[in-house]
């Protein structure tokens, strides 16, 4: 039994008629007819009822027609898989990324990931950046998207810029920062901080938080939204909070530091190579950064 003649079946079944079938198969009448009545043979069983040049299942014919779909559809997978390897796409791939890009962009991505790589396994894990370079060393993830740490300390991991992103210190419109006409960093040690929050070898603690007062939270859109309740103030990416400070809801500090520019781009460990996917991703994440860097 071999899976042409099973997709055969399927098509002669659909079409009533083998000459028709034979037609979108793109083989001749004579091929197809042949391979039907070899497969009928070896099963012992008749598959179809012919009468002059019409024909249809019979019912055991009926009976393994959903069986024999589903042959052709695995054998139709495998196909695809050993295609895409030897053309070098992972067959699976672990992601790890932060949230400083707007989760409707990765949601998109994923969509067009999914269109493209259809026959790749993949997991996406989400963590804030200082804990995805150390995912990579470990070999936890195969690869993270995030803000670039300020080093490069990890001896296996590899930095590489995609793009950058605008970073801002900002406060809801009504917080006693945003009435200052200037901010000094006295100023921003004196008021609570949303701080990003992440878990190293001496456990939780904040990143680099500029105040001793400060909340720490995992997520840059945690900390966009408590910007948006008005009881403190943060740095975060300008991509997150951009429709809020048109509308005003949301005001940059008046402070020397308040918008700099940091690089994001990819980690991944310098004994892997980087499949088709990986370069694709990298591709779709650059034409982004470079968009929104306009």
């Amino acid at each position: 039994m071999k899976i042409s003649q099973l997709e055969m079946l399927i098509e002669t079944g659909a079409c009533g008629s083998i000459a028709e079938a034979a037609r979108k198969l793109g083989k001749s009448r004579t091929t197809v007819s042949a391979a039907l009545s070899a497969l009928e043979d070896e099963l012992g069983v008749a598959l179809l009822e012919r009468s002059g040049n019409q024909v249809q299942l019979t019912d055991i014919g009926e009976s393994i027609k959903n069986d024999c779909e589903r042959i052709a559809m695995i054998a139709g997978d495998i196909h695809a898989k050993c295609t895409q390897h030897h053309q070098g796409v992972e067959s699976a791939l672990r992601i790890a990324r932060d949230d400083a890009l707007p989760e409707p962009f990765w949601r998109q991505l994923v969509h067009d990931m999914r269109v493209q790589f259809p026959n790749t396994s993949v997991s996406v894990y989400m963590a804030p950046p200082p804990e995805l370079d150390e995912m990579v060393e470990l070999d936890m993830v195969d690869v993270a998207y995030c803000l670039l740490p300020n080093t490069d300390s990890l001896p296996h991991n590899y930095h590489s810029k995609l793009g950058q992103i605008r970073m801002m210190s900002v406060a809801h419109s009504k917080h006693p920062l945003s009435q200052l006409s200037k901010v000094v960093s006295a100023d921003l040690a004196r008021y609570t901080e949303f701080a990003l929050a992440a878990i190293d070898d001496e456990g939780l603690k904040a990143v680099s938080p500029a105040s001793s007062n400060y909340i720490a939270l995992p997520f840059y859109e945690h900390l966009r939204n408590a910007v948006l309740d008005g009881i403190g103030w943060s740095n975060v990416p300008s991509v997150l909070i951009n429709n809020y400070l048109r509308d005003g809801t949301v005001k940059v500090l008046n402070h020397y530091q308040a918008m700099k520019w940091q690089p994001y781009g990819v980690i991944h460990s310098k004994n892997r190579p980087q499949g088709i996917l990986t370069q694709w991703l990298a591709a779709q994440l650059e034409a982004y950064l470079d968009d929104e860097s306009h």
